[in-house]
């Protein structure tokens, strides 16, 4: 399928005071409510980072990325502003945040915070902990893919393919998901805004829930990237773990067809429908 570049997940409206806006189109749709899924917001916050921090020439890469979600974020016109909090040559530290109007009001919805750090060759002593797993072509023959029984405009905007866990068959599946739909109509996502479109999935796919009977939303995304991830199919090997009182977390080992990428953990709020 060929990349649209004209249906983003945002529609950009110009800027006011120093904050880009932009208006939520029907593919940020959320399966768990009237707002938007978690992985549009994360994506937008993404490129604010990453504009935030002045020049992708500097010698420096993101390095891990924590998105903290405080409230459902609406169906309405989003601001987003970033600045560099922490100036450096090695070491840069870089915060945004999303806006809506709430009851007359701007105010934060979802905030971002990224290490950036200065790059050097340690190719001689690269070492991956994470495990192998079969690429997207070995799961493109499967009709199994738990993560699209989901609903939702966001759900509908995305492809993906899966398959049984080769090392734990009881394991939720592994997945390869992907968009072709950019963070802002016309134009083209970077490598890391491609994956943070669609990493915030984990917690669909390592879910041991059914959503029928409980709902668990995650209140945020923290992603750990030990390499810089190319453009693709992103890969999740989830897992989700819920404690006795009515909170949970997923972990998940994340890839790009190259091999693994890094890591990403999410807090889970577990409730009983009803």
């Amino acid at each position: 399928m060929k990349e649209d570049l004209e249906h983003g997940y945002y529609e950009p409206l110009g800027a006011v005071g120093g904050a880009e806006r932009f208006r939520p189109t029907e593919r940020t749709h959320g399966a768990w409510g009237d707002f938007q899924h978690g992985a549009p917001p994360a994506a937008l916050l993404t490129r604010a980072l990453e504009r935030g921090a002045g020049t992708a020439d500097d010698g420096m890469r993101i390095t891990r990325i924590a998105v903290d979600l405080l409230s459902a974020v609406p169906y309405t016109e989003l601001r987003s502003r970033a600045r560099v909090t922490r100036p450096g040559r090695q070491i840069q530290k870089v915060e945004a945040e999303l806006l809506a109007e709430v009851r007359g009001r701007w105010r934060a919805v979802a905030t971002a915070a990224a290490w950036r750090m200065a790059v050097t060759p340690t190719d001689v002593v690269e070492r991956a902990l994470e495990r192998p797993i079969p690429g997207p072509d070995a799961c493109a023959g499967d009709p199994d893919t738990p993560l699209l029984r989901w609903s939702g405009g966001y759900i509908d905007s995305i492809r993906a393919r899966s398959i049984a866990d080769p090392d734990d068959p009881a394991r939720p599946r592994i997945h390869w998901v992907r968009t072709d739909h950019p963070i802002v109509s016309g134009e083209p996502p970077s490598p890391i805004g491609r994956l943070m479109s669609v990493v915030d999935t984990a917690n669909g796919i390592g879910a041991t829930l059914d959503p029928a009977a409980w709902t668990f939303m995650n209140t945020d995304l923290v992603v750990h990237l030990h390499r810089a991830p190319e453009p693709g199919w992103t890969g999740i090997s989830a897992r989700g773990s819920i404690g006795p009182d009515g909170i949970g977390m997923t972990a998940a080992e994340i890839y790009d067809e190259r091999g693994p990428v890094g890591r990403s953990t999410q807090t889970l709020l577990v409730r009983p429908r009803g």
